[in-house]
């Protein structure tokens, strides 16, 4: 990938490689297995990586947006698991500019995330209702894109990007593309997308059950066990199922 160039983000590194702490190999290999990168993983604790990004915010306070794209774009292209999750997590502290910028973005930093942590970093925590509805037609194109794409990470995004906007809103718009995107998606075994159909659909019980119910009932039999399992579950106690909550959510 060549030299780092970008000055931010080798200020975030040297923020970052303060809080290295001493581990063994198969603690690095365990972890890279659990998030699922093939990136080199530090084994930062994430407190420590927000303490290191608070700390450049705090120093740029007038970065400007130009700057904070190029930041991200350098980060994405990280060799570290580390800097993919550390450019998902500037974002949840930079609302205004999310407002704003270019959500095409994503589309380009889906290209450098490997396993559903970096995945879930950047799309699900960052864009709720407000964001998707108050450019609608924008990310009613992208969400579209990404359920048709066939980099499985995009897949997944075309659902976890709903994820906090269906627990927020029960607008119509939502619930149609998270039930399209799922129906299109159901039929693929990799867990990467199972558990992410799992996810939306849990994520829309709190406004929409009765829905919920009625789509688990008309196709428990072409949706994965687990997916109608959790969601079940989710209907009946207003909790996952501890069987099911080890991996990827």
């Amino acid at each position: 990938m060549g030299k780092i160039k970008n000055k931010h983000h080798l200020e975030i590194l040297k923020e970052l490689k303060k809080n290295l702490k001493k581990t063994t190999q198969v603690n690095r290999d365990f972890e890279k297995r659990y998030v699922g990168t093939d990136k080199f993983c530090h084994s930062i604790k994430t407190a420590d990586k927000e303490k290191a990004l608070k700390v450049f915010l705090k120093n740029h306070k007038d970065i400007s947006s130009e700057e904070l794209v190029l930041l991200l774009n350098s980060l994405f292209l990280g060799k570290s698991f580390e800097e993919v999750i550390v450019a998902g997590k500037l974002l949840e502290f930079l609302p205004d500019f999310k407002k704003q910028m270019n959500i095409r973005l994503l589309d380009k930093w889906l290209n450098s995330t490997n396993g559903w942590c970096e995945v879930d970093s950047l799309c699900q925590a960052n864009f709720g209702s407000d964001f998707i509805l108050g450019r609608w037609l924008e990310w009613e194109k992208l969400l579209e894109k990404f359920s048709n794409d066939k980099n499985v990470h995009k897949r997944r995004a075309s659902l976890v990007l709903l994820t906090k906007a269906c627990r927020q809103s029960d607008d119509p718009r939502l619930i149609k593309i998270a039930f399209a995107n799922i129906e299109k998606l159901k039929i693929e075994k990799d867990i990467l997308i199972t558990k992410a159909i799992s996810w939306l659909l849990r994520s829309l019980v709190k406004n929409n059950k009765s829905l919920v119910k009625d789509y688990l009932e008309e196709n428990k039999n072409s949706l994965p066990k687990i997916v109608v399992r959790e969601t079940e579950n989710k209907i009946k106690t207003g909790k996952k199922s501890k069987k099911g909550a080890k991996l990827l959510l």
